[in-house]
């Protein structure tokens, strides 16, 4: 299994090619999209555009891992800055016909660190240690995006380990009660599983 890993900027796109190996990970590549800043923000971002459609080509990945927008309260502006190009990046993506898991940072910190509020530092130090690298250093927009590929080749071995011990049957059975506690589990199965009909109260 194959992912790419993005974390979005309007400045700088960070991305990395991962590959799960047994309990390992290799990284395949990295690099970062950094459109002219002195540009209109049509061209930057089609600049984007045109960079990640060629990383997917070159990539073969199926699957992305993409960083979900983070509003900062004191900078709303560079948050709608993220999200043009983080828009234009998800066009990209449809057009590829790739399948897009997003991530908050939080997340990927938690399955990296085993916390949700570790330091840039100690994700970059898990990285180096998960893809067996030497300790560099390198722009925390390819150690994100590294981390961000990694959460998702992790997230989506557990779904399949947990989709081949359920029967059909089964996952009916868990998806009857309420929506309540169980929702994000719903989604989760409901999207693995088409074919159900669930009619949830």
């Amino acid at each position: 299994m194959r992912f790419l890993g993005v974390d979005p900027g309007l400045v700088r796109t960070g991305w990395a090619v991962v590959e799960m190996e047994g309990d390992g990970f290799q990284l395949l590549s990295a690099g970062v999209i950094a459109p002219r800043s002195q540009g209109e923000l049509g061209e930057r971002l089609l600049e984007g555009f045109d960079a990640m459609t060629a990383v997917l080509e070159e990539s073969r990945a199926g699957y992305v891992a993409l960083e979900e927008l983070f509003s900062a309260p004191d900078h709303p502006n560079a948050s709608l800055l993220v999200a043009h190009m983080r828009g234009v990046l998800c066009v990209a993506f449809q057009r590829a016909g790739v399948i897009v898991r997003p991530f908050t940072a939080t997340t990927v910190k938690q399955r990296l660190t085993g916390s949700g509020h570790a330091s840039k530092e100690q994700v970059r130090r898990m990285v180096f240690q998960l893809c067996q690298l030497p300790p560099r250093r390198v722009k925390l927009d390819l150690t994100d995006a590294i981390a961000l590929a990694i959460t998702g080749l992790t997230s989506e071995r557990a779904l399949a380990e947990q989709s081949t011990s359920m029967t059909s049957d089964a996952v009916q059975a868990f998806l009857t009660p309420t929506r309540g506690r169980r929702a994000a589990m719903y989604d989760m199965i409901a999207e693995q599983y088409p074919g159900l009909r669930v009619e949830m109260p």
